[in-house]
This record gives structure tokens, C-alpha cells and sequence, in this order.
């Protein structure tokens, strides 16, 4: 489990399916890299990394 991206999303209120619209990515792929069955691209990390307003490497790199 990436605890540092499902705890970025909580902080904000909303479920998995709202941040994934608003971030622009399926809900399945945040599903899946909050439980890191998948890295997700390099675009995917920006995407998230610019909605959570965090590094890239915070969200994905130091768990």
C-alpha cells in the first residue's frame, strides 16, 4: 500500500473515483497504484504529482 498517496488523497476528502476525475486518470489505475499493483507511467506520476501538489518523489519514492 502507498500510504503516503491514499493519505495525500484523504487529506483532500474524496474518494478514489473523485480524485481520479479530477486528476484525469481511470479510477482503476488509482486504485492500483495506491495498492502499487501498478507504477503508472511517467505522465500518470505528473499528473498525480501536480493534483496532490507534492514531488513525485514524495508520492511514489520514499515508502
Amino acid at each position: 500500500m502507498n500510504q503516503t498517496l491514499v493519505n495525500a488523497r484523504k487529506k483532500m476528502g474524496l474518494t478514489i473515483s473523485e480524485a481520479a476525475k479530477e486528476i484525469g486518470i481511470s479510477h482503476g489505475m488509482l486504485a492500483m497504484l495506491e495498492t502499487q499493483k501498478r507504477k503508472g507511467s511517467d505522465l500518470t506520476k505528473v499528473k498525480v504529482s501536480r493534483f496532490y501538489n507534492q514531488s513525485i518523489e514524495e508520492l511514489f519514492y520514499t515508502h
